[in-house]
């Protein structure tokens, strides 16, 4: 993006001078940058990396932004100066700075924006971080002539030490109050400084006896080429390919073990908190200097755990999404652990997905970044073999030589006429769990719908019960006896009867939720300790931690829940895994639908049999046995990889293109309709005229086509890659065709769902 002066903001003519400016980053408001001159009182203040209080407008209101940039360089009168330094130290550091600014271009977002999410509001309120006041004396103040013994002795102390003595300690030493330090403040015999430090940041190692593995061939290669990328220090993507229990996560410990003892430090990513308690418990056990990052934590815990890994005292950094923007300065590997998955993608602006941004970031530090899944992404396993700078490291088999879950298919159309009633297990999927439970052994159930009941209908009209702001149908749930609708979060209490005068007909409760396959649990199996894992139930990350641990002691026999308990987790003891419904992914109206089947139905097979015992996995379904069912049975995932890229290469579709969705909002259907007609006739004129390297698809009315109160409709505007969408978004955003402060307008790059 072109860079702009603040010279557009006004009109006047100026002397030319030379001197120090700041390029800044506005962090609300505009897009752009602009430049301002350093006033000789901030010269060495102001750097690269630190927030500026700036006059901005033609009213020059202070407003605060990111200092981006700072240059000797020819600048004219007219330049307002920078008014305030926000910062002591650096926020960002180069690599990060670089990494806002291409985060800025790709994802099409104000560079003020990507750099203020690199850096959440708790680490820039130093939230945790204490005032420290220091003292010293001030030149030609002598001691003997001052008349206050208790003012003579802090003369004294300070003349001997003259970079400054800490508040608490004159205090102690001298028998002063403050307020005598304040009083010689005044008096100009002293001058107090007040700075910020961090108290001590929150300790997440876990010592314990290291446990003995025995690597197999495959683990060893693996580790030994990651560590010699990371020791040569050259830029490498390398996808750990490795079948459920395979053994990745004791490649990922060697491998950021081999960094550390060079002095560096490492970045361990996972999708969601649910995954990082269980691994938090296997590294802090294997490493000192843990520092965990994610949304459960508190401010302050944030704000000191940040401050602690940019001083280099955190080596291993485990976490979320904003883990990626951790400030390491010695980074020397990242890991980005079911690289596959949606919840790595942010929803909010910036919509960056975080292993495409940790790919960035090791390519900017020229380090390795190692990719694990069971089923990678079909975009990560196209480009190996395809970019000179992937890699495929395949684990082929189980530890131990294990063997992987035989799984059964039940198709639940044939199942519901065979046997009277309502059923959401089959007879096969009740059998084995009964076996489980007979043999004193662990089961889980996946259902990746929460709620009770899929939607609300009247038995008379057949109308379903939809919410007022989206339009989409509202979910019952038991626990609260209430309807809510799981995109806007309103609720209303399920009347009895339907709300159309002319009809009302009797509410009934159609398709299934979690709560009731536990409902149905409980009644089949009284006797069995049941828990529930969904959004519902864990509402906060000390809940799951609570969930995961009673269910690895052995406290809950059977544990049901959506796909938070579907990847990643290990627990010997489950012998038995049902799949209650594949169809829930089936059924979204995305190209990725078969894809993200596939690889819910074989991550959740691959947390059973990871004991000698072995184990079992029903797959229910009233969709038939569809492709993605079918290879994910026989956990094959290159099968399934080959079959679904051929479609994917002849409608064009990722890996063979690129896409950015464009999403038009209004509270008027027309008004929506209209805008997003003429943005997309404006973009596809502009294409044609420009010769840009893209297409328009679309509008069309977006599958939710109302949220919260606004009619959407979107568009796709697809690239043949990466490198040729950057450049097509660049051209639309300097023509002004994209207009990034625009509410009713979302730019999703790369998005991982179409809804």
């Amino acid at each position: 993006m072109t860079n702009q002066k603040q010279t557009t903001l006004w009109t006047e003519s100026g002397e030319v001078r030379v001197g120090p400016v700041a390029r800044v980053a506005m962090l609300a408001g505009v897009d752009g940058q602009f430049t301002y001159t350093i006033p000789d009182h901030l010269a060495g203040e102001v750097a690269a990396g630190k927030r500026v209080v700036v006059p901005f407008g033609r009213t020059a209101r202070p407003a605060a932004a990111f200092c981006v940039a700072v240059a000797r360089e020819p600048w004219t009168s007219t330049l307002r100066p920078v008014g305030e330094v926000v910062d002591e130290e650096r926020l960002l550091n180069d690599e990060l700075l670089e990494l806002g600014e291409w985060m800025s271009r790709y994802y099409c977002c104000r560079l003020g924006k990507a750099l203020s999410a690199m850096v959440p509001e708790a680490i820039r309120s130093q939230s945790g971080f204490r005032a420290v006041h220091t003292y010293r004396a001030n030149e030609g103040v002598d001691p003997s002539a001052v008349k206050s013994a208790k003012r003579r002795a802090v003369l004294t102390v300070l003349n001997e030490r003259a970079e400054g003595v800490s508040q608490d300690e004159l205090i102690e030493r001298c028998a002063v109050t403050r307020a005598l330090l304040t009083a010689m403040v005044k008096a100009g015999q002293i001058t107090g400084q007040v700075r910020k430090e961090p108290a001590p940041a929150p300790d997440f190692d876990r010592p314990a006896d290291e446990p003995t593995f025995d690597l197999n061939e495959a683990q060893r290669k693996a580790i030994e080429r990651i560590a010699s990328w990371a020791a040569e220090e050259v830029f490498r993507v390398v996808l750990l390919f490795g079948v459920s229990g395979s053994g990745k996560t004791e490649v990922y410990i060697r491998a950021m073990r081999s960094v550390l003892e060079r002095g560096r430090q490492a970045i361990l990513l996972v999708p969601e908190i649910a995954l990082t308690t269980q691994i938090v418990d296997r590294l802090a056990s294997r490493f000192r200097s843990v520092a965990v990052i994610h949304s459960g934590l508190t401010g302050v815990q944030r704000s000191l755990t940040w401050s602690a890994i940019a001083r280099g005292e955190k080596r291993v950094v485990i976490g979320t999404r904003s883990a990626v923007f951790a400030p390491c300065p010695n980074l020397g590997l990242i890991v980005v652990d079911e690289e596959q998955e949606g919840s790595y993608k942010n929803q909010q602006a910036p919509r960056f997905n975080t292993r495409d941004v940790a790919i960035k970031r090791a390519q900017l530090g020229s380090i390795p970044v190692v990719l694990g899944s069971a089923t990678p992404s079909l975009e990560t396993w196209y480009n190996c073999g395809r970019r000179p700078h992937f890699e495929r490291i395949a684990l082929a088999s189980r530890i131990e030589g294990l063997p992987l879950p035989a799984v059964e298919f039940v198709d639940m159309k044939l199942a519901q006429r065979e046997r009277p009633g309502l059923h959401l297990l089959s007879v096969r999927c009740e059998e084995l769990l009964r076996e489980t439970l007979s043999q004193g052994r662990q089961a889980v159930l996946l259902l990746n719908r929460r709620g009770y009941a899929s939607y609300l209908m009247c038995s008379r009209c057949r109308q379903a019960v939809v919410c007022p702001n989206c339009r989409v149908n509202m979910v019952f749930h038991q626990t609260t006896g209430q309807a809510m609708c799981h995109y806007c979060q309103a609720r209303m209490v399920v009347p009895a009867r339907c709300g159309d005068p002319s009809c009302a007909g009797a509410l009934v409760r159609w398709g299934m939720g979690t709560q009731r396959v536990e409902e149905e649990l409980r009644k089949k199996f009284p006797e069995a300790r049941i828990a529930r894992a969904d959004s519902d139930t864990m509402l906060r990350t000390s809940q799951y931690e609570d969930l995961l641990r009673a269910f690895s002691a052995h406290e809950t026999d059977v544990l049901v829940g959506t796909q938070m308990i579907a990847k990643g987790l290990d627990f010997p003891e489950v012998a038995f895994v049902g799949v209650v419904n594949a169809d829930t992914t089936l059924s979204m109206p995305d190209f990725r639908s078969a894809e993200r089947t596939f690889q819910l139905v074989t991550q959740v097979s691959g947390r059973a049999g990871r004991a000698e015992a072995g184990g079992r996995v029903v797959v229910q379904s009233l969709a038939g046995l569809t492709p993605a069912l079918r290879f994910a049975m026989k956990h094959d995932y290159e099968s399934f990889a080959r079959h679904e890229v051929e479609i994917r290469q002849r409608i064009g579709w990722p890996p063979f293109s690129r896409l950015a969705r464009i999403v038009v909002s209004d509270r008027s259907h027309d008004t929506a309709l209209h805008e997003a007609r003429q943005l997309a006739d404006a973009i596809r004129e502009h294409i044609g005229k420009h010769r840009l390297p893209a297409d328009v698809l679309g509008p069309q009315s977006a599958p939710l086509a109302r949220l919260r109160n606004m009619y959407r409709f979107d568009f796709l505007l697809r690239s043949p890659n990466a490198a040729r969408l950057m450049e097509t978004l660049d051209r639309l955003r300097g023509d002004g065709l994209l207009r990034l402060n625009a509410r009713n307008i979302l730019v999703d790059v790369d998005p991982v769902s179409l809804l």
